[in-house]
């Protein structure tokens, strides 16, 4: 049975107000601003989700941000949400395990294998690096994120998300393409 707040195709929102930090000396200094840098967000967004949604954040290792008491792993993933990037540029957005872009792990491999036209073992490639080491993935909207707007997740199986990736680059996804497949909205 799933957790309440982790139902799949269900977007969740939740507004915050402001992120602050309580000094042992008394004052507080409000930080919020810091919830729109990536490096700074990542990880407080994470256990956000896994506070809201029931799961526990994976002490074990592996490549899952998550798992629920099954043992089923999630990948945690954020995408810019259209209520404050709504240009077509930003819809299309990264997916794939980190080691599958850039420089890092795989990223050149991958790349090669595109531009030449082999997107079958480029796929492989990301399945084995980290799609077919989680159950679901988790998108939240904290790319770029302001509290001005709500807080917003959802879960997507691992098969609808290998079933939506682009057809060109097995690490990317749309965003639009995502967020159609929502089915409720619930307000936390």
């Amino acid at each position: 049975m799933p957790d309440p707040y982790c139902l799949p195709f269900t977007l969740y929102e939740l507004d915050i107000d402001s992120l602050t930090l309580n000094l042992s000396t008394g004052p507080s200094l409000d930080v919020t601003a810091t919830l729109s840098n990536g490096r700074a967000s990542y990880i407080l967004f994470q256990h956000l989700v896994s506070r809201l949604s029931g799961l526990r954040e994976n002490s074990e290792g592996g490549s899952s941000d998550l798992i629920d008491h099954e043992g089923r792993g999630y990948e945690v993933k954020s995408y810019r949400d259209p209520e404050l990037w709504p240009k077509p540029a930003a819809d299309w957005f990264h997916t794939g395990a980190s080691s599958t872009f850039g420089p890092n792990n795989h990223g050149p491999r991958i790349k090669k294998l595109l531009d030449a036209g082999d997107y079958a073992q480029a796929l492989e490639i990301c399945k084995l690096s980290g799609f077919d080491k989680n159950a679901f993935y988790i998108y939240t909207n904290t790319s770029g994120y302001d509290a001005s707007i709500p807080f917003r997740y959802f879960v997507i199986p691992t098969e609808t998300v290998l079933a939506t990736v682009s057809k060109s680059d097995p690490r990317r996804i749309s965003r639009r393409a995502l967020l159609a497949m929502l089915t409720d909205t619930v307000r936390l």
